[in-house]
């Protein structure tokens, strides 16, 4: 007699290792660091209202860099930007210690990233950057970069670099490929286009949001420029090419 054969008996080593490896998803998802990057603060003194573009464009670089790291979770600017709408802090983009610990647990943030910069004579700009705990507001360590105004992007992974020491994140393989591909900006101009992109990008949402379309159409074409001529200046400055594609998107989307 031929022997009696389950017909669910072939599922069950499915089933268990579909469990197992859900439950190794989890565990990975839990061991993520939950980072959200507030704008950055312009301590300049010469060419002030030149820079102050970078307030933003600086902030979504290094946002746009960690994201490369599986060990983190980075909240995305737009939903940051959001939440400053919100509590009417996007206009000024200024926040206060206090403030920033209330933005932090709303984005559900485990770390903030507080980051200013200062334009310094002979063509060189400092870069500061502080790791304070949402939870307790209290700063863990704080680092700083050094360069030429043009090598901004070098100073931002520099700065990555760092970041991931602290959290003693070890790379994987995977994150070592993202991270070479990410390339960015190579000069001031470049950088400084981007960031006017990204100011016209926020300013075409808030007017989207109000209803006016056609208005917001032209901005969002405007910001379209401007990461083109950041394209222009930087042929492979990934963060601009990716903007360029979703503001296609929400031109097409305000028609």
């Amino acid at each position: 007699m031929p022997p009696v054969v389950n017909k669910y008996s072939t599922l069950i080593p499915l089933i268990l290792l579909l469990s197992s490896l859900s439950r190794l998803a989890l565990a990975q998802s839990s061991d993520q660091r939950t980072i959200a990057v507030l704008y950055f603060e312009n301590n300049s003194i010469a060419d002030r209202e030149q820079l102050q573009p970078l307030t933003k464009g600086l902030a979504g670089m290094l946002t746009t860099e960690i994201s490369q790291i599986q060990a983190f979770k980075v909240v995305e600017r737009e939903k940051l930007e959001s939440l400053l709408n919100e509590l009417s802090l996007a206009e000024t983009g200024v926040i206060d210690e206090a403030t920033a610990q209330q933005v932090g647990k709303l984005l559900g943030a485990q770390t903030l990233l507080l980051g200013s910069f200062v334009n310094m004579f002979g063509g060189r700009m400092r870069i500061d950057i502080r790791f304070v705990e949402v939870e307790t507001g209290l700063t863990l360590r704080a680092e700083e970069e050094t360069g030429n105004v043009d090598e901004l992007f070098d100073m931002i992974k520099k700065l990555t670099k760092k970041i991931t020491k602290y959290f003693d994140v070890k790379l994987t393989r995977e994150d070592k490929r993202r991270i070479k591909a990410h390339t960015g900006s190579e000069n001031l101009d470049a950088a400084l286009f981007y960031s006017k992109g990204i100011d016209l990008e926020d300013l075409g949402r808030r007017i989207s949001a109000q209803g006016e379309m056609a208005a917001a159409q032209e901005i969002f074409q405007n910001a379209c420029t401007m990461f083109q001529l950041a394209i222009e200046e930087s042929p492979e400055f990934k963060d601009a090419s990716r903007k360029i594609d979703e503001m296609r998107l929400l031109i097409e989307g305000n028609k």
